[in-house]
């Protein structure tokens, strides 16, 4: 193997002397030939009559007649000043020396080159020309230096201005040309008011750099098109990556709500700071029927809003792992005006996400650090004590019998347990499965590249242990990005993302478990010190939860995700654009879970091969996105500004899962699935495959006439493979128009004002790709002769429909008194229709139901931001403002199907039958789906200490029927939304966002399951001891503490669910960068932020019982260099 190595190395050494060889070899040759050639090319002559022209001007003449080649510096022939040349077939050297006479340079000619060089000695003794020097400094309002603002000489006459430079990292330049008259100096900046000042003999100039005023006529929205902000009629809300980071929220998901009121992150009650459940969003309400179980990812949730980053679709799961610090920014889009470009994707609104993109200069590294500690919050658990469980016992009837002997028996265990309270037992069962635990996010960017390749790579790694022991979720990342820009004409871009995230699920279990653990018992036996397996809860046998906890079970699902995004755009001339786009995700999933046969699960099985469980899933995607556009803009008779866009897009998508469920593994130390002596009892391996595809044709024209009147017209038709044959394709389409009123004549103040209105439709195919197909299943089963026979299990519906969502909105924009109050107003109608709904069929069809389009929802109601800009103080460095918020929804169910109507009718059978605390949905035409169905009560009778129930006709009953039931609130708030402070001083900033609702109503599950429908056996709210019926004369809100019969739906259990909550805190210091310039940082800041900061709601019930909440303090830092 060593001589291989010295092979390559001499293999390299030669190469390195071939190459000084051959560049020797041409150096001979120019010397040899170089005289005799040399003398020719000086002999050649030119005939020139150039005005006002530079070097290379002249250079690149002379080179069209005699093919003579230049060979210069440019920093060298850049401060020479304009002149004049007139020659009349006059030989090359003799026009170059009366050129070169009056500067600092010199020239030879070898062959064919005339190398054009700095002559020092005529340079020092004596230049003729008069040259300027002028330094200065630019900075922004707050003082801060500005790197990277391009500063250029301005010479009266010049067709181009070639002498110019930009900032350093101190904002700081200098400049040096010939002196002449009426020279000034255009400082820009992208952002920033571009300033023209004149030179009159200042050494120094420094300049303040101004916010563009008219930024939003440039702002550039992100989607299929470029157009001019002032140019929208659509509602949409922008927001920056920055003021996303001062919410201190984990990521997008959570913090989204707290920029605009419309939108409403839906409170998790039962997994609450789980970070393995994503928060569920809604944009503007629920515009269908969520009939599901669970909702975990965008693409099943019928009500979910629609991902896009970087202009491909992404779910809800990505937007969730990524990086909050790779956000540049982001955009809600809402009305019709806004998303009808996004046709059957649109209905549920459209959230925009655009990535950090590489900035050219030299190589700079951007490192990312916040450390938090999340804290379990308990705050709205409420439990008895041991003595106070006890005594909750005895007065429920635990202790007593209706003989001697057994009054005896219940006595004995009755001291028993006494006598171990008063031994000190008082076990805090909740504290057993939590932790505080401590979370690490670290990111890394690279980025650097010039004015045509830019570059970048971003590493991170994130771990959020959650506060159950043993959950969490571990991410890595990876990410390269380039882009490469040809002459400002050609622009390719690539994106690859890798990302590898694994969610662990803890072993303890849910979290409820231990809210019912008795707090007299033990954990520990006192004697033996091992683990109680499980306690006598009065005859009945409980088992010790934290048994589990020991035994090697473990859970987790993991995914490994590749997605490349390949962009390129193509500007033909300034008014057209091309624009092509490709990007493919690729997914694999596993998820595996192991239960130990000596799991509590197992307690009481005596056939081995069903004890223990060993549970495997495994996932594979491919989704592969195409997009072409063209979009072009131009201006007509000085005030028309119109832009027409066309373009179309292509999607397809397959995914396949499989897996199984084994079972009978004898002991701990063989877990692989190999050990399991079979399949789970009745069960066998899963398979399910899915595909879908998509294509859709779409153009938009805008038209504004003198910044004053906008109209813009979309039209967009997708064809879909989801949809039976008979309806493939659908069109979607929307018209809005703007009025500008702030640029009429009549206007004479400072700010601006618009009115907007747009109507249009959009869709949605948030479900299944199978539901329009008639469906057969393959069964092992059913063999014959080597042939499987097929059964048909579903009926498909091949005139099955696009739902459809037609979008009415009004709304307002404006600022008045120089920007000090900002009002934003949106008010709108979205009525749903041919929503997908079951049919209930004849049972001689063999099926029970199929899909088809019979329901109908409308979604009404406004929203206001109101922003106080109270100071603006720049002489001082400080600033305050504050954001009040406000939104109103509404539905109501216009169109229902049969299979709704029995569905309802199932609820409130099974709820007759058994009772229940869970409420059910009761859908019926003409009301709200989120309208609250309920019995009314009269309260508890103070003479026996049951309810008293109000029938429809107003008479009394103690009887409870749930045909009664009448709509007594809505579980959507009457009005919600935000509001918020950001105050900054001298590079601090305090910013505080306040969320809240008010005005719903909730049937309160922990008075229906841990006080009135409390089970004696297990541990339950302190009010069940408390504020229970005991005697006659009574007057309490709950029923007989010895009653223990189902609890049944009523309004006497209904509370006001209104709160007020301080969603973050943070607290953010960026180090001046005049502090900062005498090392090699370029930007040091520093954030300390608190989420979940406190709470006052007029419900009080558990929160979080499957998980608990958490409140997280964290601390971090960004630093560049």
């Amino acid at each position: 193997m060593e001589w291989k190595g010295l092979y390559a190395l001499s293999r390299v050494k030669f190469s390195q002397i071939f190459k000084i060889m051959r560049v020797f070899t041409i150096c001979m040759l120019v010397f040899v030939f170089g005289a005799t050639a040399s003398g020719f090319s000086q002999k050649q002559v030119v005939t020139l009559d150039l005005r006002q022209c530079d070097m290379s001007t002249l250079f690149q003449e002379i080179w069209k007649q005699t093919g003579l080649r230049f060979v210069y510096n440019d920093k060298d022939v850049a401060s020479i000043s304009r002149f004049d040349v007139k020659a009349e077939s006059e030989a090359v050297e003799k026009v170059l020396e009366e050129v070169f006479a009056k500067t600092s340079l010199k020239c030879t000619f070898e062959g064919d080159v005339i190398l054009v060089v700095v002559d020092k000695q005529r340079a020092i003794a004596a230049d003729p020309v008069k040259k300027v020097t002028v330094k200065g400094r630019v900075t922004d309002e707050t003082k801060s230096p500005l790197p990277g603002v391009t500063v250029v000489v301005k010479i009266p006459g010049a067709t181009a201005n070639t002498i110019g430079t930009s900032t350093d990292v101190n904002g700081k330049y200098e400049l040096s040309w010939v002196d002449q008259k009426n020279v000034s100096l255009v400082f820009s900046f992208v952002g920033m008011e571009t300033q023209e000042v004149a030179y009159t003999n200042q050494k120094e100039i420094d300049v303040v750099m101004k916010e563009e005023t008219k930024a939003l006529e440039d702002v550039v929205i992100t989607g299929y098109f470029q157009r001019k902000k002032v140019s929208q009629t659509g509602s949409e809300v922008v927001v920056e990556g920055e003021e996303l980071r001062k919410v201190g929220s984990l990521n997008l998901l959570q913090a989204i709500s707290a920029f605009d009121p419309g939108v409403r992150t839906l409170e998790n009650n039962e997994f609450g700071s789980d970070p393995n459940r994503m928060p569920e969003i809604t944009v503007r309400g629920q515009k269908g029927f969520d009939l599901r179980s669970e909702a975990d990812d965008s693409r099943t949730d019928p009500n979910a809003p629609l991902y896009i980053m970087d202009g491909i679709e992404v779910s809800a799961q990505t937007v969730y792992d990524m990086d909050m610090n790779r956000i540049a920014a982001f955009s809600i889009l809402k009305d019709a005006s806004a998303t009808s470009l996004y046709g059957s994707r649109g209905a549920n609104g459209v959230i925009l996400i655009t990535t950090v993109r590489p900035q050219a200069g030299e190589i700079k590294v951007t490192l990312n650090g916040n450390f938090n500690i999340s804290i379990p919050d308990l705050r709205s658990y409420n439990l008895m004590e041991a003595r106070e469980k006890l005594e909750y016992e005895r007065l429920a009837g635990v202790y007593k019998a209706n003989s001697y002997d057994g009054q005896a028996q219940k006595d004995i265990m009755y001291n028993d347990v006494l006598m171990e309270i008063e031994r000190g037992v008082n076990t805090y069962w909740l504290s057993q499965p939590l932790r505080t635990s401590v979370n690490q996010r670290y990111s890394a960017f690279l980025e650097g590249g010039d004015e045509h390749f830019r570059y970048g790579v971003n590493l991170k790694y994130d771990n959020d242990k959650g506060v159950m022991k043993k959950s969490g979720r571990e991410k890595y990342g990876i990410s390269v990005y380039f882009s490469y820009d040809i002459a400002g004409k050609l622009i390719a871009r690539n994106d690859v993302i890798i990302d590898d995230v694994k969610a662990t699920n803890s072993p303890y279990g849910a979290f409820y478990q231990y809210a019912q653990m008795n707090p007299y018992e033990r954990i520990y036996d006192a004697e033996k010190g091992e683990m109680i397996r499980e306690f006598d809860a009065n005859g009945t046998v409980v088992r010790n939860v934290l048994v589990n906890s020991l035994l090697p079970n473990f859970s987790y699902e993991k995914y490994t995700q590749i997605r490349d995004n390949f962009q390129l755009q193509w500007w033909a001339n300034s008014h057209l654009m091309f624009r092509g786009n490709i990007a493919i995700t690729k997914q694999t999933d596993r998820d595996e879970a192991y239960l130990s046969p000596e799991s509590v699960e197992f307690e009481g099985k005596t056939d081995a091969s069903e004890k223990g469980s060993y549970t495997i899933s495994n996932g594979n995607s491919v989704d592969l996105e195409g997009s072409l556009t063209v979009n072009y803009n131009n201006n007509f008779f000085d005030k028309l500004y119109f832009s027409l866009g066309l373009g179309t897009e292509l999607q397809t998508s397959k995914s396949t899962d499989d897996g199984y469920v084994a079972t009978g593994f004898l002991n701990d130390k063989l877990i692989y699935p190999s050990y399991a002596l079979q399949f789970q009892k009745n069960s066998k391996p899963t398979g399910y495959f899915d595909k879908s595809r998509l294509v859709g044709f779409f153009g938009n024209a805008n038209m504004n006439w003198d910044n004053r009147y906008i109209l813009d017209v979309t039209y967009r038709t997708d064809g879909s493979s989801r949809f039976g044959r008979k309806s493939r394709f659908a069109p979607f389409w929307s018209v809005g128009a703007a009025w500008n009123i702030n640029q009429e004549n009549f206007w004479t103040g400072s700010g601006y004002m618009k009115l907007r209105a747009s109507v249009g439709s959009t869709g949605s195919t948030n479900f299944s790709a199978d539901q329009a197909l008639t469906r057969f299943t393959y069964n092992s089963d059913n063999e014959y002769n080597g042939i499987y026979g097929a059964v048909v299990n579903a009926y498909g519906n091949p005139a099955l429909k696009w739902q459809n969502v037609l979008k009415y909105n009004v709304g307002l924009d404006m600022s008045v008194w120089r920007n000090i109050i900002t009002l934003n107003f949106d008010a709108y109608l979205e009525r749903t229709e041919n929503l997908l709904l079951n049919i209930d069929v004849a049972p001689s069809t063999g099926f029970t139901s199929y899909t088809e389009n019979m329901g109908s929802l409308d979604n009404k109601g406004f929203e206001a931001r109101l922003r106080l800009n109270l100071i603006n103080d720049r002489q001082n460095d400080l600033s305050w403002n504050v954001t009040l918020s406000a939104a109103h929804e509404e539905n109501k169910i216009r169109k229902l199907s049969n299979a709704m109507k029995a569905m309802n009718q199932e609820a409130m059978d099974i709820e007759n039958n058994k009772g229940g605390s869970e409420v059910f949905r009761m859908y019926e035409v003409g009301r709200s789906q989120t309208a609250l169905m309920l019995v009314r009560s009269m309260g508890i009778d103070p003479a026996t200490g049951n309810e008293v129930y109000i029938k429809r006709d107003g008479s009394l009953t103690f009887e409870y029927d749930p045909n009664d039931k009448v709509e007594v609130g809505n579980t959507n708030p009457k009005l919600q939304g935000f509001f918020n402070s950001n105050l900054t001083w001298k590079g601090l900033n305090l910013y505080m966002n306040f969320g809240y609702e008010m005005g719903a109503k909730q049937f309160n599950q922990t008075l229906a399951t841990k006080v009135e429908g409390a089970d004696p056996k297990k541990n339950a709210d302190r009010r069940v001891l408390y504020d229970r019926w005991k005697k006659p004369g009574d007057k309490a809100m709950f029923r007989r503490i010895d009653d223990q019969t189902p609890v049944y739906q009523s309004t006497r259990l209904v509370q006001k669910s209104n709160f007020l909550k301080l969603s973050s805190l943070s607290l953010t210091y960026d180090i001046p960068r005049d502090m900062l310039k005498k090392t090699f940082i370029e930007r040091c800041k520093f954030t300390f932020s608190m989420t979940d900061v406190f709470r006052i709601s007029t419900i009080k019930e558990e929160r979080g019982t499957s998980y608990p909440f958490a409140r997280t303090v964290s601390l971090g830092f960004n630093l560049t260099f």
